[in-house]
């Protein structure tokens, strides 16, 4: 049975690259997976406990309550509570920068496995044309009768070619996938600061209203 190390030295040069990029890959995999499964929160029980402190008028609580949960949802709406005093046009200013800040957070190193993604196959393409060279040197020679020689040119080429896709395609797969749970917590955080700015109007509108009554 073929070990790693074998399939390495057969496959020539061209492995070493493609083995760094399999290694930088799955570390970002692993970090990118943790990271954004730990921000994603239950945004609707973390609002209940806002807009119930905020009701009682304890913005200190509020602003507690989003520092005591992890993720970007959580820290921009604290830049929404903290920015209450303001008009509705700054505190959307204010916040949108607060998004803006988050997102590339989140996408760090997607650009990176992308660019892995998108290199892997090319790679193993270089292989291939590296052992069918072995392959076309060997023939040139006249030594088409030394099949070790021959079936080094054929297995150079074959695996580093099998080896670009093996880490293309589940690479792919996990890039797509992060890609969608970024958008997914990205959207979380307009629909929560949309509906915690509408609270605070109904919240001002409700104690003016008070206001005049008394």
């Amino acid at each position: 049975m073929e070990t790693v190390i074998s399939l390495i030295q057969k496959g020539g040069p061209v492995m070493y690259p493609l083995l760094l990029c399999s290694i930088v890959a799955l570390a970002i995999s692993i970090e990118k997976i943790y990271h954004l499964n730990r921000a994603r929160i239950n945004p609707e029980k973390l609002m209940e406990k806002i807009k119930d402190a905020i009701k009682r008028k304890d913005f200190r609580n509020a602003i507690g309550y989003c520092e005591a949960t992890p993720g970007p949802v959580a820290r921009v709406l604290a830049t929404a509570i903290e920015l209450r005093g303001l008009t509705n046009e700054e505190i959307k200013e204010g916040v949108e920068e607060a998004v803006l800040s988050e997102v590339p957070r989140m996408e760090r190193f997607l650009a990176t496995l992308a660019t892995i993604v998108t290199i892997s196959p090319l790679l193993g393409l270089l292989g291939t044309i590296t052992g069918l060279m072995k392959l076309f040197n060997v023939i040139y020679q006249g030594e088409i009768g030394n099949s070790a020689a021959l079936a080094s040119g054929i297995a150079e080429a074959l695996i580093t070619t099998a080896t670009g896709l093996i880490i293309a395609i589940p690479f792919l797969a996990i890039h797509n996938y992060l890609t969608a749970k970024v958008d997914s917590i990205v959207n979380d955080m307009e629909k929560s600061v949309v509906e915690l700015l509408n609270f605070f109007r109904v919240e001002v509108r409700d104690e003016v209203e008070k206001q005049a009554t008394e």
